[in-house]
């Protein structure tokens, strides 16, 4: 049987997103990038001068802030097209020019923290006075007094901008090994050879017959490439706690929180509770090893759906979910759904295309002067439609941020990015557990209610509690290697499903490959505290109602010109305290016991023979 996935160039236009919006082909971003490398001698040229005038002082942030913002614009073009076709060398040669641009141009625009921080306070509100305008970068000047200590020399910054390029080879090794090098055996099945993808393999193990196979045959992929990817991830947390150090912070873990204005005690106070409530996790993991008749293998914990009955349960077509994600996100009222109705029907905002080269995954881009993008694979599932509500969190966010802020305020960070896309699932979840009434489709409703929860307050706390290992090892002077890091990975993860699976622990060790998120230290641990606020938040708007919502729409269009936790008590949440998770384990609870009332009924039952 030959391939039926297509090449990227057979994909129908109305599948792909619009990237031409950006720039309309190679040759305009080219000219773009020549212009902006052409730009950094003017913004160089404010070295030295910021303190002269409250008028130099802006006309300089002006430029840099306009500077990267084209930046951003260049290396997100050439990222979106490598991320749909990894395949293109072309693509990937251009996304290695992006990054070497971006790091000239960081290192020319590098002066501007530090000398910022030696003006004095009393210097700058004189600027200030003197220009007006400077008061919209009052924010952002609070935000560089508080990591003051950890700036270093306008000598040493620029040297640190420039290294950036380097700092991200591990990144982008993983990155080629995944989407370019790594292959996967086909698997045999009724007599045909089935090509597995990165873009395709979850689409396999939704079948029974394929699961598998499917999934042995992605974890030898994986295998087949460990210490490739071993010795990037490697490189990436070496730069990370090369960075740590320069800048005097006391560990890695303290840096990455505290660029974003995080505490250390959230994210310990996270894993903690994770782990005290882990019980609840044992519950369900023997709740899906009963409805599978006793043998629950590893390679059946990443997928969905109870017994066989309710393969036609969870289907939903693409044309489908755009009407369910725009029923469900309703109580924020036309403001928020006018523009997501546009990026769904008009403006091409999703990616959605299965073809050659396509990266596995989804995620939301855009910048200022830019519509968002959402990238990810469809395949016709209530999972699916999940995922693209997900995305249209994190689009709608960017949208509401562009709009009503200043491009300084552009980056409102990671910890309060993943409260927005599990808001939107919280609350298309409920629209659909509200209007559905047959048992078996709201089997599947509640499967993606636990699709997420699994993924968000399980894998993750659990990857995060992985990457603290990683970490700690190579803060103390170690090294990382595939064998020892497959173990540990899967020791954790055992740990997590409390004796109710069937282990393949080789297979299993070979997980952490797949989760590029590693190479943003510190990153995963975000999820889990987002969906906690996020499932709060989506309770006050459907209790509340239009003050909620209200006050929810302020919480997007702030943006990053507050702290992440002054933004989320903006929207009613506290998580400097762990009460918000463990609300969410409540939620969990709660979900466990329904769903073991569901399947203890005459309908499940008869299903999971």
């Amino acid at each position: 049987m030959t391939s039926t996935v297509p090449t990227r160039e057979a994909v129908p236009a109305d599948e792909k997103w619009d990237i031409e919006s950006v720039f309309a082909d190679e040759s305009a971003w080219r000219a773009a990038l020549t212009a902006a490398l052409a730009r950094a001698p003017a913004i160089a040229a404010h070295a030295g001068h910021l303190g002269d005038s409250g008028a130099r002082l802006w006309e300089a942030l002006s430029a840099r802030d306009a500077l990267g913002l084209e930046a951003y614009r260049i290396i997100m073009y050439a990222q979106a097209l490598l991320s749909t076709d990894g395949t293109n060398q072309r693509y990937a040669a251009m996304m290695g020019e992006a990054s070497g641009a971006l790091a000239q141009l960081m290192g020319a625009m590098a002066f501007f923290d530090p000398e910022l921080l030696a003006l004095s306070a009393a210097r700058l509100t004189a600027l200030m006075a003197e220009e007006p305008r400077l008061s919209r970068y009052q924010h952002a000047f609070d935000r560089l007094r508080v990591n003051a200590a950890h700036v270093r020399s306008a000598e040493v910054e620029q040297v640190m901008a420039m290294a950036q390029s380097a700092f991200a080879t591990g990144e982008a090794v993983a990155e080629a090994a995944n989407n370019a090098d790594m292959t996967f055996a086909p698997i045999e099945h009724d007599g045909k050879r089935i090509p597995i993808t990165q873009s395709t393999v979850m689409g396999l193990m939704g079948d029974a017959a394929l699961r598998k196979p499917a999934w042995e045959a992605y974890s030898d992929g994986n295998l087949a490439l460990q210490n490739v990817l071993a010795a990037a991830l490697q490189g990436t947390v070496r730069a990370h706690v090369f960075q740590a150090r320069a800048r005097g912070y006391k560990s890695s873990l303290e840096m990455s929180l505290s660029r974003n204005h995080i505490p250390t005690h959230v994210y310990e106070n996270l894993l903690a509770t994770f782990e005290e409530n882990l019980p609840t996790w044992h519950r369900f993991w023997r709740l899906r090893q009963k409805a599978a008749g006793g043998t629950f293998r590893t390679c059946d914990t990443p997928v969905y759906g109870w017994p066989a009955a309710l393969s036609g349960a969870t289907a939903m077509s693409y044309d489908e979910a755009r009407q369910v994600i725009l029923a469900g996100m309703a109580p924020l009222g036309e403001e928020y759904l006018a523009p997501m109705r546009r990026g769904l029907y008009e403006e091409r905002w999703v990616d959605r295309a299965r073809n050659i080269g396509k990266g596995g995954g989804a995620y939301s881009s855009g910048a200022p002067g830019t519509h968002p993008f959402i990238f990810m694979s469809w395949n016709d599932t209530i999972l699916s439609m999940s995922t693209l509500a997900h995305e249209l969190g994190h689009s709608m966010h960017s949208y509401f941020t562009f709009r009503d802020q200043p491009s300084v305020y552009a980056d409102y960070g990671l910890f309060v990015a993943e409260v927005a896309s599990n808001f939107n699932q919280a609350m298309v979840r409920a629209h659909l557990l509200k209007t559905e009434t047959d048992p078996q489709r709201r089997l599947a409703i509640l499967d993606e209610a636990f699709m997420n929860f699994h993924r968000y307050l399980f894998t993750m706390p659990t990857l995060a509690r992985f990457e603290r290992g990683l970490f700690e090892k190579v803060e103390a002077g170690g090294a990382l290697t595939a064998p020892e890091m497959g173990e540990r990975f899967a020791a954790l993860f055992a740990e997590g499903y409390g004796g109710a699976v069937e282990m393949d622990t080789r297979r299993l060790g070979a997980g952490w490959m797949g989760f590029g998120h590693l190479h943003a230290p510190f990153y995963v641990y975000q999820y889990a505290t987002g969906i906690a606020a996020a499932n709060a938040l989506a309770s006050q708007v459907l209790a509340e109602g239009a003050p909620a919502a209200a006050r929810y729409l302020r919480f997007l269009k702030a943006g990053g010109s507050m702290y992440p936790l002054d933004a989320l008590r903006l929207a009613g949440i506290d998580m400097d305290s762990p009460e918000p998770v463990r609300r969410g384990f409540a939620i969990l609870a709660s979900l466990v016991d329904q769903l073991e009332a569901v399947l203890a009924g005459p309908t499940a039952a008869a299903g999971a023979r």
